[in-house]
């Protein structure tokens, strides 16, 4: 809003009166310009949020929820918002027509695809014992990271990570973060190790 005379957007408003329907709120107002004093009528919409359905996948399962949107709001994946108190991250976006999109605006959205942020991130391990592989997933904090030749140990097994699979393909070299990773390959070694996951297993 400015004064439609000297164009400041500085005023004080005289008088106020809210319309009110089931999508948004209406503000009429009567403002009176600080620069020039001259008093002029304008009007400031507020939509109202609408109710989203929103799937939160947890460690392989998944449970569904609600968020509050503004109609206009853009949303994308990899935005992280709080639900129900619980911090996600948003993955995939689904159309009321039923495509899947990264990247939309609220009123359009059908349903929301997330992640917990606040689980800690599961991760596969499998170590190749030479013809028979030691498979194990184990919790870890999110930020955890796995670096391709980092030394490990899980159970009696002491092993060298060979490569990392991530929700974008095979590492081989380099680190990643535990939240980014769904299974760590490597190979038995005797030497000393940086972690013991052992504790960490479920």
């Amino acid at each position: 809003m400015q004064c439609p005379i000297c164009g400041s957007k500085a005023f004080r408003v005289l008088k106020s009166r809210t319309d009110e329907s089931r999508s948004r709120k209406i503000k009429h107002l009567v403002l009176e310009c600080e620069e020039c004093g001259t008093v002029f009528r304008d009007s400031l919409v507020i939509e109202k949020p609408e109710r989203h359905r929103i799937i939160i996948s947890e460690h392989g399962s998944s449970y569904r929820d609600e968020v509050d949107l503004y109609p206009h709001e853009e949303v994308s994946a990899g935005d992280a918002i709080t639900v129900s108190g619980k911090l996600v991250e948003i993955t995939s976006l689904e159309l009321k027509s039923g495509k899947r999109v990264d990247k939309a605006t609220a009123e359009d959205v059908e349903t929301l695809w997330a992640v917990s942020l606040e689980a800690p991130a599961r991760v596969g391990i499998s170590v190749d014992l030479h013809g028979e592989v030691y498979s194990r997933k184990v919790e870890v904090d999110r930020d955890f990271e796995f670096r391709v030749g980092d030394v490990m140990k899980i159970d009696e097994h002491v092993f060298k990570i060979r490569s990392i699979k991530t929700e974008d393909g095979m590492i081989r070299r380099g680190s990643v973060p535990a939240q980014r990773i769904k299974r760590v390959y490597g190979y038995p070694v005797n030497l000393r190790f940086r972690h013991d996951l052992t504790d960490m297993i479920v």
